[in-house]
């Protein structure tokens, strides 16, 4: 198999933030793409070239049929966010590990297809002993979601060591964009655009100190394709390798928008991590390209706020007429 050329993706959980935003870059590399999701993302309804099936990715009868023609498998379903998965795990495992299990099983007698598996790089470490992370840190996830990703991490190991699956896990920083999801506690950057928007205090949760890893989605999509087309190593860190306080993101927010905004601290969650910051040297080798900067992506962010709420209020209006 050359992994080199466009070939046939499957993408799962591809009307998601991520997964659509890999559907479009795959697309724009001329890959025929398949999407299996329960929904379907309102702007991906116009690409012709994708194909939506609307499955359960909990259905193992359906992989056979599936996989047919299929170069590469992009596993993009998230499971239950964070605070969920805590108050629901045995609800998560049927979300997060079954469907890939079903994938695994079938991914046993298809050598030639390669599985790339998004995992999460700001929770399967926990609390790093140093800065920035690298690839072989020990793995102590703090929550149900990062133990979660980390299990799935080692099924897909022992399935490539077993019977040959060829796989690569990426573990992702904190994405952000435009058409992030919004209002479920989850995605600083998208949770403060949309405060902005709604006229609302920018919230966070602690003395506002904690430090993350911000990549721009354009970025995360970019990693997804090299790695489906590319050797590179089974993990690897998708991040920027630069860490963003709650207090700088804030400010930064203020710096972008050239105005004051009230910021609001509620106190903070134990599953959080403190500090998080990924080495992400082996994905920039990968790719070539240096990441975006996180006020250019932040600013590409809210334009992009500020367009989507415009075509909004005309709509409005032309209904309204």
């Amino acid at each position: 198999m050359d992994h080199g050329a466009p070939g046939s993706a499957l993408v799962l959980g591809g009307a998601g933030f991520i997964g659509s935003a890999v559907v479009r870059d795959l697309v724009a590399s001329r890959w025929k793409v398949t999407v299996l999701s329960r929904t379907v993302a309102p702007e991906a309804e116009w690409l012709d070239s994708v194909r939506f099936v609307h499955g359960d990715a909990s259905d193992a009868s359906a992989y056979p049929t599936l996989l047919d023609g299929i170069t590469h498998v992009v596993f993009a379903l998230t499971g239950l966010l964070p605070q969920q998965s805590n108050s629901a795990p045995l609800a998560d495992v049927a979300h997060s590990l079954t469907p890939l299990l079903h994938l695994l099983d079938e991914l046993r007698s298809r050598p030639t297809i390669r599985l790339v598996f998004l995992s999460s790089g700001g929770t399967v470490y926990g609390n790093p002993r140093t800065l920035p992370v690298l690839e072989d840190h020990p793995t102590n996830p703090l929550s149900s979601y990062g133990i979660l990703k980390l299990t799935a991490e080692k099924y897909i190991g022992m399935y490539t060591e077993l019977y040959g699956v060829d796989a690569r896990v990426l573990r992702i920083a904190n994405a952000y964009g435009p058409s992030q999801r919004t209002g479920r506690g989850q995605g600083v950057i998208g949770e403060f655009a949309r405060a902005v928007a709604n006229g609302e205090p920018l919230t966070i949760f602690g003395d506002g100190l904690s430090v993350r890893d911000y990549i721009y989605i354009d970025d995360v999509a970019r990693a997804v394709t090299s790695a489906m087309r590319t050797g590179g190593p089974q993990i690897m860190n998708v991040g920027t390798g630069v860490g963003t306080s709650l207090l700088q993101l804030h400010q930064l927010f203020e710096d972008v928008l050239g105005r004051s905004l009230e910021l609001r601290a509620l106190p903070s969650r134990g599953f959080d991590v403190a500090s998080i910051v990924l080495d992400s040297a082996a994905l920039h080798a990968l790719t070539g390209q240096p990441p975006t900067d996180l006020r250019t992506g932040l600013t590409w962010t809210l334009r992009a706020q500020a367009r989507a709420a415009q075509d909004s209020a005309a709509a409005v209006e032309i209904a309204a007429g």
